[in-house]
Formats: structure tokens, C-alpha cells, sequence
């Protein structure tokens, strides 16, 4: 499971965790996940106020950031409910039918309007959690590229990584386009292609999400190559440009 399915997994599993509806092997999976990407302390807030009007029956105060939420996207007109403190307050009379819509409605608006994490924000996950995450500096190769630089990161344990280039110039996809290749000698002679990426025009330093083809457990270099639109099969490295190796 990619890094993106992991994120989606991880969202509809904590929106069932506050809703009360996973079982003991999501819960488990829901555990996992949550070391890498937390959860929102928004939906405990509010669920815990929940269980308070339908079990206590006190009123409902919504927690600011929720309240705040609800008022931007619904605007609802000033009432009695609203007290001066800027708390939404619903009192138990109310209270016992409206908090379980509320709180669905939040999950599924959290669900439409959230954002799975950026390409740099990823490879900061996976320095600071994949113990074996391994940076290699990268080098420019010969002079066409001598102001490339940049660094690789990669985790053998999870087959994930990412590399941070800058001073690579911008490529025309209908014409070339850059290649990754990872070399490792444990496993075959032949470098594993490592996925067909661009630079875009006017990007001073950019963050590439790695896509082995095939599993690798022991890289010894990153290369990239400057190939044909859509990449090549076995590069033939004409055109070098960058070199990470350990």
C-alpha cells in the first residue's frame, strides 16, 4: 500500500474510530496508521461531548475550532444558543438529537475536504519514523549539470523514498524527460528503475516521491538519466546528470 491508500486508510479508519464503528482488527489497523499520521483532536473533543448530552444529558459545548467550522460554513443566524463567550451551546432539550448529526456531519466534511500529505511533508515522515531511512548526498556528473545537487532518501523496510533536487534544469515533457535508477548489486546487475519524474519551469528545489519498479534491499547508488518522454526500459545513460551512492 502506497503512501496516498495508507493516507485514505487512515482517514476513514480514525472518522470509524470516533463514530464507534471499528472492529478489534481495524482498531488495530486504525493503531498502526496513527503512528505515522496522529489523529484529530477536534472529533475526540466533540465525540466526548456527544457521549455527555446522550448519556449525561448536559449541554453540548462544541469545541472552538469546531464551532468556528460550523459557523464559516453553515453562517447561522445569532439565537439564544449562541452566548456571548462565542461558544455554541446546545442545551439537553436539543441536545440528544442534534449531536450525532453534528458529529457525522463533521466526520464526513473532514473526509470530503481533507488533504493527503505533500511529497515533502512524506519524506519528513519517513526521516523521522523508518529507523533504517538511509540519505545519500547527490552529485552532479560531468559539466552539463554542475549545479545539480540534491539528496536521496530511502527505507528498505517500507520500499519507499524520496529525492530533494535543486539546480536541475527544467524539462519539456513531450520531449525528455528524467529517469531514476537504482543500483543494487545484491539483487541484480541490471539497475531497477526508480520511476520517469520532471523538473518544472521556474521550481528552485523540488521533492520527488521514488517509484521502484521492483523490490530493492540494498541500494548502492541512485542515478538519474535524462531519456526519452515516458522513460526507457534500460537506459543507455547518454545523459547523466546526478549520482547518490554510498
Amino acid at each position: 500500500m502506497n503512501v496516498e491508500d495508507r493516507w485514505t486508510r487512515f482517514e476513514e479508519l480514525d472518522a470509524g474510530r470516533v463514530l464507534g464503528d471499528l472492529d478489534a482488527a481495524e482498531l488495530a489497523e486504525w493503531q498502526e496508521l496513527s503512528r505515522d499520521f496522529g489523529s484529530d483532536d477536534a472529533l475526540d473533543q466533540l465525540a466526548a461531548e456527544v457521549e455527555a448530552v446522550l448519556i449525561l444529558e448536559k449541554p453540548l459545548v462544541l469545541p472552538p475550532a469546531v464551532a468556528a467550522r460550523l459557523k464559516r460554513e453553515f453562517a447561522p443566524s445569532p439565537s439564544p444558543a449562541v452566548k456571548s463567550t462565542g461558544k455554541i451551546v446546545i442545551g439537553p432539550w436539543l441536545g440528544w438529537a442534534v449531536a450525532a448529526c453534528l458529529l457525522g456531519l463533521l466526520v464526513v466534511n473532514r473526509l470530503i475536504s481533507s488533504q493527503p500529505p505533500t511529497a515533502e511533508q512524506r519524506r519528513s515522515l519517513l526521516v523521522e519514523k523508518a529507523a533504517d531511512a538511509k540519505r545519500l548526498p547527490f552529485a552532479p556528473v560531468g559539466n552539463s549539470y554542475s549545479a545539480a545537487k540534491g539528496e536521496v532518501v530511502w527505507s528498505d523496510s517500507r520500499q519507499e523514498g524520496y529525492m530533494t533536487l535543486s539546480n536541475i534544469p527544467a524539462n519539456d515533457p513531450a520531449k525528455r524527460q528524467y529517469q531514476l535508477w537504482i543500483v543494487d548489486p545484491a539483487r541484480d546487475e541490471i539497475p531497477v528503475d526508480g520511476g520517469v519524474f520532471d523538473i518544472p519551469a521556474g521550481a528552485t528545489s523540488v521533492v520527488i516521491p521514488i517509484d521502484a519498479k521492483l523490490a530493492v534491499r540494498n541500494p548502492a547508488a541512485f542515478v538519474i538519466t535524462l531519456e526519452q518522454p515516458g522513460g526507457v526500459v534500460k537506459s543507455k545513460q547518454e545523459v547523466v546528470v546526478a549520482l547518490a551512492k554510498s
